[in-house]
């Protein structure tokens, strides 16, 4: 049997980020991914000021984005991003840095796969098969970063991670110079479809889940003249969130702490990642992990998740959210929001500042 302090299973940014901060904090740390060249399907965008709070080599940047673009129908309006841009990469190149950053820290790097869990009072063990070869690992704790297919929760917790299925594809004939979010019930449903700038070419998507044809529409409306091979990949709510339970964490994906309508999941992954380790580090009680969390994030998910129930509830209101954001006011205040610090509490005063930025030219 192999004796780690952590196991973590999982090796995309939020795994491989705990991993890091707990080997450099001298804790044993194992982490398993399943398939070391697995590219997530991802428009690869992450606001720039994740790489240095994380200690990232700006060099895996492929592109620079420094401007978003809302799109409704025949009405668009761009927001200046530059104060915060947002840096693309290739998720497989990163993914493996981030994972060699983790083993140059000294975490030990496995490929298996992860089968069983076994639940003891002071410990946990676990059951990865490595090649054709099952071997058992002890650890005082086990970390679920698995991803929205989380293998890990549905065993510890007996459910899946709440998601819808996206539509996408990479396109290569037509490259876009900024990060277009495509709203209204034609592309999108309830929800929005994006059209990022790729490490090479483009890739294209939408949240709207019924089927193929909501793609297709965004596909005309770009005057996308190429074969393209649609993919299909789902993608966490925040919804049912999960911290911890039985001496096992959860992180990223798995424990539904992304939010689609932030439009950057991968920052919140990994500063998800650093609360937990310091948690583990600092020998904190584990249910502060959750406390700690809600403390930096949950105000923000909240009301970016009621902004998103009002104003992409229907065509009528996703266009007053349109007027909103020709307005330069309504364009800082969401940016600061969405990349930025800011908070914003959702009440009276909110809706009265909304009402009257409405009604003023």
């Amino acid at each position: 049997m192999l004796e780690y302090e952590i196991v973590i299973i999982g090796g995309g940014p939020a795994g491989a980020t705990a991993a890091k901060y707990l080997s450099r904090a001298g804790i044993k740390t194992l982490l398993v991914q399943r398939n070391m060249s697995f590219k997530k399907p991802c428009g690869g965008g992450i606001r720039l000021d994740a790489f240095s709070e994380f200690e990232i080599d700006t060099g895996i940047i492929r592109k620079y984005v420094d401007t978003i673009a809302l799109v409704h129908k025949d009405d668009r309006v761009e927001v200046d991003i530059s104060q915060t841009p947002i840096g693309i990469v290739d998720r497989q190149s990163f993914d493996a840095m981030l994972r060699q950053d983790a083993q140059d820290a000294g975490t030990t790097l496995l490929e298996a796969v992860f089968v069983s869990l076994e639940h003891f009072e002071d410990h946990v063990v676990s059951t990865i098969k490595v090649d054709e070869e099952y071997i058992k690992v002890r650890s005082s704790y086990l970390i679920g970063a698995d991803g929205v297919n989380s293998k890990v929760r549905k065993i510890v917790n007996g459910d899946r991670v709440s998601s819808s299925m996206t539509h996408y594809a990479d396109i290569t004939t037509k490259e876009y110079g900024v990060c277009e979010f495509h709203f209204g019930s034609e592309v999108a449903e309830r929800l929005y479809a994006w059209v990022f700038p790729h490490a090479e070419g483009s890739n294209i998507g939408t949240l709207a889940e019924s089927d193929q044809s909501y793609l297709n529409r965004l596909i005309e409306n770009l005057d996308i003249d190429e074969d393209i091979k649609a993919l299909g990949y789902r993608i966490p709510h925040y919804h049912n969130t999960l911290f911890y339970k039985d001496r096992v964490f959860f992180v990223g994906d798995s424990a539904s702490q992304v939010l689609p309508f932030t439009y950057e999941g991968i920052y919140y992954a990994m500063s998800s990642a650093k609360i937990l380790a310091d948690v583990i580090i600092n020998d904190e009680d584990p249910k502060s992990y959750e406390k700690r969390w809600s403390e930096k994030y949950k105000n923000k998910f909240t009301a970016l998740l009621i902004l998103q129930k009002i104003f992409l509830r229907n065509d009528f209101m996703i266009s007053l959210m349109m007027r909103l954001y020709h307005k330069r006011y309504i364009q800082e205040q969401m940016v600061r929001l969405w990349l930025g610090k800011r908070e914003v509490k959702i009440g009276i005063k909110f809706f009265f500042n909304v009402f009257k930025q409405l009604i003023t030219r």
